[in-house]
């Protein structure tokens, strides 16, 4: 059987409005195809756009100097593609 490999694009924006992007390969151990999966994550977005990286085993990209009073965990999700590997 094939292994679905996932690639997650994702952005942090700090409160600054600095931006960092983060590429991953995203945990999919029920190995679902790329469809399945996008309407997966889909459904877990928070308003349709964000998402709290840890809760996907993925890192939150961050700026040395972050500041919990203005910063956050949520990222923007950017897209989902299947691995060439």
């Amino acid at each position: 059987m094939k292994k679905h490999k996932i690639i997650i694009e994702y952005l942090y924006r700090d409160a600054g409005n600095y931006k960092l992007f983060e590429e991953a390969e995203i945990a999919n151990p029920n190995n679902l195809t790329l469809q399945e999966f996008e309407k997966w994550f889909n459904d877990r977005l928070i308003d349709g756009l964000y998402f709290i990286p840890h809760d996907f085993g993925l890192i939150k990209p961050q700026f040395p100097a972050y500041n919990p009073e203005l910063d956050h965990d949520w990222c923007e999700f950017i897209l989902l593609r299947q691995s060439n590997e």
